[in-house]
């Protein structure tokens, strides 16, 4: 290959990984974003990710570095090396973060971040553009990276709840490889993946990248089992030197049987928590399954219109097909009796979003202005059966249960139908405008605003639904100084708007009725910085949103405001070239302001106080190719419920890994272990904020063998 072409195929592939924000750059031979900060690379992962791509939504793609706000990006590498199966140990490392679902189901609730619940309709992307993530879990094996942006994200992203964005990148074409992997997990689940990769073309303009995924087994709960079939589907072609057209394709359809549950909490205020139990423990009745079915089709046309501009289209599709029969269960009291119900639906969500940016450099005296321009719009149509005629139904009072003694219930026959009307509407139209303004060397201003229309209708068949409309403005502004290439102090403040997409859930007394929008703010200061082997950054925050309360007549009301402040602090260290470690803290103060209840200045329910977790990586010279991993998540102290009646003891989770690669007639074979909960910790985990809990996951296994052809 003469060098003209090699220079061709590096400048195409480097338009390629900017527009779709893929980290992995330098597999195709595309050139560094910043070759000043060093990039640890440990079992595969990237300790410090300074220089990683960031798809901001309205600031444009941007490096982690030059985002004034806090973000973590977890890698392929890293997601293969630990095996990562769950939202759950795909932020084992992320201080920051709380779990509220399981591995093997949720009630549409999944993380909450600083303390915040995301939420299923905004706080999910894939490629930054929106999606319905109602089932949880999405599967893995289609993405190249997952970045967590941390906090209020309404300029950014339109309406979501403050707690952040998790965005999913998609895998694209490489070079031609296949790899094939087989695995299995605890109690008996074996999978099989084929991950296939081919560039074509004279000038290998064209890309097609699949994934085929199966998972079936008895899973590590009690009489559980899961059905798992995923393909995905990446295809890229540079029509001409400046136009490149991208298509992303997910299908994913998971059925989960005698699933897991949580459980809320009707003991006494004098009774204490009961006695932990093992983590294999299922509370699920015979007879209940959640069954999630999500396609998402995704296409991306970008133009490079010169050196300075480039114009942008996406195009997202989304259909999230849920259906599940599922147990509600009260906790009584102290000796574990439980009341047990059951609680059939069909929820079917389309979703639909298109989205032109325009990103562009002008100079206006001294300054330098990178500017956004975007226009959005989005609609999502959810259909879901009423209480009763189309299948959607409660039971209480099926039957009673124990913790530490398991009853014999009867199994469930469930009769729910799939024939669900609309039940409500939601549509987001936006405009939004961005410049970061270099002012000299060293100092950078962020200023952006974004105008958010919702509009809400409601189907005939809620009749507490109302028709809704409105229009806010979610502004940001940050200042940045950067004393040297490798580090920024930055300052920065947004707002966030949650739209009305949600209803009260049926535990509550004005079930399915629709709360008003939320309003959120966000104060941040931090720092980022590397050096040669290391890496830190730290933020200073303070949140403050709307409060969300549950009354004593068990009705779910908006009352005051919630205070979240806190400090992030995380860091990198290479020790020496075979023992790395990485640490993340949090320190957090959430509190009820402003409220006319009871609960004024009480700790916000289901908000631990103090988060931190440890991760080494040691390369063994002895045995090349052999790698040993360890690492700690401790939870501290978690006040259950508004009104702190109970208050959830610390614990420790560690889990560990080994990997050896070596070379088998000329093909690289990896054997890959790890454990989860590696000690078999029992603990009590926090389920929403309203008192909910959940029973911590048992100790478990993986193990896999992946060969690369």
């Amino acid at each position: 290959m003469n060098n003209s072409i090699l220079t061709s195929k590096k400048k195409k592939l480097a338009m390629l990984c900017a527009a779709v924000s893929v980290s992995s750059c330098s597999v195709w031979g595309a050139e560094d974003v910043d070759k000043d900060i060093e990039i640890i690379s440990v079992v595969g992962h990237k300790l410090t990710e300074l220089s990683e791509s960031n798809n901001g939504g309205a600031l444009g793609n941007r490096t982690i570095l030059d985002t004034p706000f806090s973000v973590d990006v977890i890698s392929l590498e890293d997601m293969e090396i630990r095996q990562v199966n769950t939202l759950d140990n795909l932020f084992s490392r992320e201080a920051s973060v709380s779990v509220d679902g399981s591995a093997y189901s949720a009630f549409g609730n999944t993380i909450r971040v600083r303390g915040l619940a995301l939420d299923y309709t905004q706080s999910f992307k894939v490629n930054g553009m929106s999606i319905n993530s109602f089932s949880g879990e999405l599967p893995y094996e289609a993405f190249e990276q997952v970045t967590l942006m941390k906090g209020a994200t309404g300029f950014m992203y339109g309406m979501a709840a403050p707690g952040g964005v998790v965005n999913y990148v998609t895998k694209k074409a490489k070079s031609d490889t296949v790899s094939v992997d087989a695995g299995v997990r605890s109690d008996s689940v074996l999978s099989t993946h084929i991950d296939a990769s081919s560039r074509m073309g004279d000038d290998d303009e064209y890309g097609l990248r699949v994934n085929l995924v199966k998972e079936e087994g008895d899973t590590y709960l009690d009489d559980g089992t899961i059905d798992r079939n995923t393909a995905s589907v990446a295809f890229d072609a540079q029509v001409t030197d400046s136009l490149l057209w991208t298509v992303d394709l997910i299908y994913s359809d998971r059925l989960i049987e005698n699933s897991w549950t949580q459980f809320d909490n009707k003991m006494a205020a004098t009774d204490t928590l009961p006695s932990t139990v093992d983590g294999s423990r299922s509370i699920g009745v015979d007879g209940t399954f959640d069954e999630y079915k999500n396609f998402i089709a995704l296409s991306s046309l970008s133009w490079a219109i010169n050196d300075n501009w480039t114009a942008k289209i996406d195009y997202d599709y989304s259909k999230n097909e849920t259906q599940w029969v599922k147990t509600l269960a009260s906790l009584l009291n102290s000796d574990g009796d439980l009341s047990i119900g059951l609680y059939e639906q069909f929820f079917d969500v389309d979703y639909e979003q298109i989205q032109a940016t325009l990103t562009g450099t002008v100079m206006t005296g001294g300054l330098t202005h990178n500017l956004v321009f975007g226009v959005s719009e989005q609609e999502a149509t959810t259909y879901r059966n009423d209480a009763g005629q189309f299948g959607r139904k409660k039971t209480r009072g099926y039957g009673t249960d124990n913790l530490f003694n398991p009853v014999d219930i009867p199994t469930y026959q469930a009769a729910l139908k799939k024939d669900a009307p609309m039940a409500w509407k939601d549509k987001q139209s936006s405009f939004f405008v961005s410049d970061f303004i270099s002012i000299t060397d060293q100092w950078q201003a962020l200023l952006g605003v974004r105008s958010n229309k919702i509009e809400h209708t409601p189907s005939e068949y809620f009749g507490s639904h109302e028709n809704y409309e409105d229009t806010e403005i979610s502004p940001t502004i940050a200042l940045m100084f950067k004393p040297n290439l490798n580090t920024t102090i930055y300052a920065s403040y947004v707002e966030s708007f949650e739209g009305q997409t949600s209803s009260v859930g049926v535990e509550y007394a004005n079930a399915d009725e629709l709360l008003p929008p939320l309003e959120s703010s966000q104060y941040e200061l931090g720092l980022k910085t590397a050096g040669e082997g290391w890496s830190v950054t730290s933020a200073l925050f303070r949140i403050e949103r709307g409060a969300t309360l549950v009354t004593n007549d068990n009705f779910l009301i908006q009352d005051g405001v919630t205070l979240y402040q806190g400090l992030e602090f995380s860091g990198a260290l290479e020790v020496t070239e075979q023992f790395s470690l990485y640490g993340d803290v949090m320190l957090l103060n959430a509190e009820y302001d402003k409220t006319s209840t009871d609960v004024q200045g009480n700790d916000v329910g289901g908000t631990p106080n103090y988060q931190m977790s440890l991760q080494t990586n040691y390369n063994v010279m002895s045995v090349p190719g052999l790698t040993l991993n360890l690492g700690a998540k401790y939870h501290g102290k978690t006040t259950l419920d508004a009104n702190n009646t109970w208050e959830l003891p610390s614990y420790s989770v560690f889990y560990g890994g080994v990997s050896y690669e070596t070379n088998i007639d000329q093909h690289t074979v990896t054997l890959i272990g790890t454990v989860d909960n590696l000690f078999d910790k029992q603990y009590w985990a926090a389920a929403d904020s309203y008192g909910g809990m959940r029973i911590g996951e048992p100790s478990s296994y993986a193990l896999k063998v992946k060969v690369d052809f």
